[in-house]
């Protein structure tokens, strides 16, 4: 087993490809915008001279903006006070969005310089900055607001200091709103999102705020190399810890990662990748491990790593990777029953025509299993059948919920309860042929099965006293 680095080590070796992200993301919206920003002429003396900012905080900022890139990083260093007191007093003090955007502008070309950040943060823990930022998310202007949320995340990444929750939330709610809603800045919401889930600390919070969800819908689209690298990045972020592995869980990473390695020629994604899908075998409990085996396997992982175990990689921590998830699901799939691999593909909500759907000996001998754990396997095929936006998925679904009342009579009880029986009629009228299908096959299912036991049950339920319906 590989011995693997500190995770500030291994983020290091990853960022080796920073000039190539960089060159990727020249089509970024916010890049450009950026560019055509730094053009404007601009000077701090009306801003003095309005009493915005004080005579050291204006000498500073004339300074800066006149010098060289390497002198920028010498005024930092020996007037650490006057940069912070300048760009907090611009960002709190000045309303105007052209101004606004140029000062942000210049303070997210000043953090990215790590060696700034540290001086800043060393200065004054971040907070005389951070708070006025985390105003500018209510302002309207959409480029300050972005470049707001990179300065932010670059300064908790770097701070010892306890960030109030209640700022943390904000942060967050914004940032996973942005996930979910505005497509031009996405590379650089994950841009700071990367930044953002460096501390640890953060990482649970992020779950907590449902951050996990806009992300694998985003993996599950057609999007550029860059925002699926990025996006990867963070999920690899995010494996690092048990307890939020075992929050991953809930929902198909596993899959939607394994669709990702398959489309990708990129080793620099397939890197990432094969490093989340360790974390994902080696952190949480056992269960939790062989359950993401097992969506692996399922999602067809194995085969690439059947080739690329064959090939002789440069990098030494992708060759260990390789080696050691070929080994692993390998012997996985020695163990694998075809329940383990139907739950794993159920529980993915991923639903697809592999063999197992349509095989009479496998619903003989595994559908009384839909009922164990409180009927999970049931419960989430009626989600699927509810929620899911692929027809292929709702037709399996469907088709599975006909196989469960054919092979378990009194399962007609069971999706009465959890109002199945009314969802499928629904699909009936689906706009795809197949999902109207399966939905008529299901529901007839259900109604022969539902005569067949009314038929056999009237003898014995004469004079009965009717029972409240229940899972059984």
């Amino acid at each position: 087993m590989a011995n693997y680095k500190p995770l500030t080590a291994v983020i290091e070796t990853v960022q080796q490809s920073q000039a190539e992200t960089n060159a990727a993301a020249s089509y970024n919206k916010i890049h450009i915008e950026a560019e055509e920003i730094r053009q404007r002429p601009f000077s701090f003396k009306e801003f003095y001279r309005n009493k915005q900012i004080s005579e050291n905080a204006y000498s500073f900022g004339e300074k800066y903006l006149q010098s060289t890139r390497d002198e920028k990083r010498y005024y930092v260093k020996k007037y650490p006070y006057h940069c912070v007191e300048l760009f907090a007093s611009m960002v709190e003090k000045v309303h105007s969005v052209e101004p606004l955007q140029y000062v942000l502008t210049l303070l997210a070309d000043l953090t990215d310089d790590e060696k700034n950040v540290t001086l800043i943060v060393k200065t004054t823990d971040g907070d005389q900055l951070y708070r006025p930022l985390l105003s500018v998310f209510h302002k309207n202007d959409k480029y300050s607001k972005h470049q707001a949320s990179l300065v932010i995340a670059r300064l908790w990444s770097h701070t010892s200091e306890r960030i109030p929750a209640d700022n943390v939330n904000q942060y967050l709610g914004w940032t996973v709103a942005q996930l979910s809603r505005n497509p031009d800045y996405l590379l650089c919401v994950t841009k700071a999102l990367m930044t953002f889930l460096r501390k640890e600390s953060y990482r649970m919070a992020f779950i907590s705020a449902n951050g996990i969800k806009p992300i694998v819908d985003l993996l599950d689209r057609r999007i550029t190399f860059q925002l699926q690298y990025q996006l990867v990045f963070c999920v690899w972020m995010l494996s690092f810890q048990s307890d939020v592995v075992e929050k991953m869980k809930e929902y198909p990473m596993a899959a939607v990662l394994c669709d990702v390695l398959r489309a990708t020629n990129r080793e620099k994604v397939q890197r990432v990748i094969f490093a989340t899908f360790r974390n994902l075998l080696e952190k949480p409990r056992q269960s939790v491990a062989e359950q993401f085996a097992a969506e692996m396997i399922h999602f067809k992982a194995v085969p690439v790593l059947n080739i690329l175990v064959q090939q002789t990689k440069d990098d030494v921590e992708l060759q260990e990777d390789i080696v050691f998830l070929h080994e692993r699901l390998n012997a996985s799939l020695q163990d694998l029953s075809s329940w383990d691999e139907y739950a794993a593909e159920v529980k993915s909500g991923r639903l697809e025509w592999s063999p197992v759907h349509r095989s009479d000996k496998f619903w003989r001998e595994n559908v009384m299993k839909l009922n164990e754990n409180n009927h999970e396997i049931l419960k989430t095929l009626v989600l699927i059948l509810q929620e899911s936006q692929s027809a292929v998925a709702i037709a399996v679904a469907a088709h599975d919920l006909g196989e469960y009342v054919r092979y378990y009579p009194r399962g007609k009880r069971n999706l009465d309860a959890l109002g199945a029986k009314e969802m499928v009629m629904g699909m009936v009228s689906h706009g795809n042929a197949d999902v109207r299908m399966q939905a008529l096959l299901a529901i007839q299912k259900m109604m022969v099965q539902n005569w067949e036991y009314l038929g056999r049950q009237l003898t014995e339920d004469a004079g009965s006293t009717p029972k409240t319906v229940e899972l059984r």
